[in-house]
């Protein structure tokens, strides 16, 4: 799986989307699919802007990923995350991590959400799936982490009801490694 780190180029640099597209000539459109993971492809030319741009090479605008994983969870506070890695469409691995998920209050203002904490677990008898998925996920760049980190924020996020919790509050995943 190819994903893309325009977002992480553009912040190292200090760009703003809008910028670049004055620059370049390419579409706020196409970098805001670009950045925010969303694109479907990207036309050679736009390729071609973009390195010559930010003066990088395709291999830094992309991370690559061997595998696809998916993920799927409940979003509810004790659940469980499973995970299912394809390789060339053939599954290859099937499992599951324990989740816990932590709501921290605002202090002053117990009814605000300041922060989401998910902990993963490894369970200890699962015939060694779940070891061999922590080690490929602790190989990946932060990136590609980050992007398995999203899909499992997301149904927490749809769970949590926007009156109570502020756009800005900061989720975090804790991987098993990091107990």
């Amino acid at each position: 799986m190819l994903i893309p780190n325009l977002s992480v180029l553009l912040a190292e640099r200090r760009l703003t989307l809008s910028k670049v597209s004055a620059d370049t000539g390419i579409s706020r459109t196409t970098l805001t699919a670009l950045s925010g993971r969303a694109a479907r492809g990207i036309q050679f030319a736009t390729l071609n802007a973009l390195c010559q741009y930010l003066r990088v090479t395709p291999n830094d605008l992309f991370i690559y990923r061997p595998f696809d994983l998916t993920v799927d969870c409940d979003g509810q506070p004790d659940t469980v995350a499973a995970f299912t890695l394809t390789r060339a469409g053939v599954r290859e691995l099937t499992c599951a991590l324990g989740c816990k998920a932590t709501f921290h209050r605002n202090p002053s203002d117990p009814a605000r959400l300041d922060k989401l904490t998910l902990r993963l677990s490894q369970p200890e008898d699962d015939g060694g799936d779940a070891a061999r998925l922590v080690a490929l996920l602790q190989a990946l760049p932060r990136p590609a982490l980050a992007e398995v980190e999203f899909s499992l924020l997301r149904p927490f996020d749809a769970r949590i009801d926007p009156a109570l919790a502020p756009d800005d509050y900061i989720p975090e995943v804790l991987w098993p490694w990091e107990t």
